[in-house]
């Protein structure tokens, strides 16, 4: 309720009471205030019918800037998701390319069963960006950070290791 009632504060002429009564009447965001009937916030106590009408401008130039905030916020994570799958496909053509066409042993079976696992993970987690914009955020940002700096080169059990982290990153995205 304390976020809810400091978000509203952005309002000119609403402060901290009159906030927590927009809450208790239901009115507990930008959108539902701009989409308020005048005669309906008449009600709330201790509100200036004179202001009714610039809270409702207010509310709804608040809540068109949230959205486009988030909109960019969105954008933003599927690019980062979009780097983490070319990430991952870049790995699995060099692992190939080095082992040849087939991979080499159990080693290489697993870092190509954990590769395609990652996609698979990616692609449901892809799915809920929309969703879960915060959680998406941190879990492609930790994802990002576990995958940073493997390549060809480094040694499949910390690839097997790192892959792992990285879905179980991806996996609280959609979980």
């Amino acid at each position: 309720m304390k976020k809810s009632t400091k978000e509203l504060q952005k309002i000119k002429g609403v402060g901290e009471i009159l906030a927590k009564r927009f809450i208790r009447a239901g009115y507990d965001s930008f959108d539902r205030i701009a989409a308020a009937e005048k005669t309906e916030l008449k009600s709330i106590q201790g509100i200036n019918p004179q202001t009714i009408p610039s809270i409702i401008k207010q509310a709804a130039a608040l809540a068109a800037e949230k959205s486009a905030e988030r909109a960019r916020k969105i954008t933003e994570l599927k690019a980062a998701a979009a780097a983490i799958r070319e990430q991952v496909d870049g790995l699995g053509r060099a692992f190939k390319e080095r082992a040849g066409e087939n991979p080499q042993g159990k080693r290489g079976k697993k870092i190509e069963a954990g590769l395609i696992k990652t996609v698979t993970a990616l692609e449901k987690a892809e799915a809920k960006i929309e969703q879960r914009v915060k959680r998406a955020g941190k879990g492609l940002a930790k994802a990002g950070q576990r995958l940073s700096g493997l390549n060809a080169d480094t040694g499949a059990d910390k690839v097997s290791s790192r892959l792992k982290k990285a879905r179980k990153s991806l996996k609280r995205i959609y979980d």
